[in-house]
C-alpha cells in the first residue's frame, strides 16, 4: 500500500536533522521570548535593577533570565531529538552546548542592544530577530561541536536517515 505522496514528503523532511533543529529551536526561542516577555514586563516591570554603584538595565536582566529558561528548553529538544545518536556523554555535550549558547548570548545581547538603542525597536521584536539571527551560526557550531558524532555514527546516521 502505498502512502499519500504528501505525507511521504512531509515524514522525509521532518527526518532532515536540519529541518528538526529548527523546530527545536523555535520551541525553545518561543519559550525564551514568552518568558523574556513576562519578565519585562510583569516581573521587572520594565524598571531597571540597581545594585549598589551598579544597574542592570531590564532589557538585559530579562534576557539574562529567559536566556536560561531557553537554554534549558533548547539542549533538552536539540539533544532528544536532533543529535539523539552524539558520541560524547552528556556532561560533555551540556559543557559545551552552555559554551556555545553563551558566545550566542553575548551575539544576541549586542545585536538587540543594537536594534533597540539604534533603530528604537521594542525590546520584545528586539529579541526575537536577535534570536532568529542567531540561529543558523547556532546550528553549524552545535552539529560540529556541541553533539560530535564519530565519522562511524555518521555513515549509520545517514543510512538511517536514507531509509526513512
Amino acid at each position: 500500500m502505498i502512502d499519500n505522496p504528501l505525507i511521504y514528503h512531509g515524514k522525509k523532511i521532518l527526518n532532515l536533522k536540519v529541518v528538526r533543529y529548527f523546530f527545536t529551536a523555535i520551541t525553545a526561542t518561543c519559550v525564551d521570548v514568552f518568558v523574556y516577555f513576562i519578565t519585562y514586563n510583569y516581573v521587572l516591570l520594565k524598571t531597571d535593577l540597581h545594585f549598589s554603584k551598579y544597574v542592570i538595565g531590564a532589557p538585559t536582566a530579562s534576557l539574562l533570565i529567559s536566556f536560561c529558561f531557553g537554554l534549558t528548553t533548547n539542549f533538552t529538544l536539540t539533544r532528544k531529538f536532533v543529535f539523539p545518536h552524539s558520541s560524547l556523554r552528556i556532561r560533555h555535550q551540556l559543557f559545551r552546548y552552555i559554551a556555545v549558547a553563551l558566545i550566542a548570548l553575548v551575539l544576541n545581547y549586542f545585536l538587540m542592544n543594537f536594534l533597540i538603542k539604534e533603530f528604537g525597536w521594542y525590546p520584545t521584536l528586539s529579541r526575537a530577530c536577535a534570536a532568529v539571527s542567531v540561529g543558523v551560526l547556532s546550528f553549524i557550531v552545535h552539529k560540529t561541536f556541541s553533539f560530535h558524532i564519530s565519522n562511524s555514527e555518521v555513515a549509520e546516521d545517514e543510512i538511517e536517515e536514507g531509509a526513512q
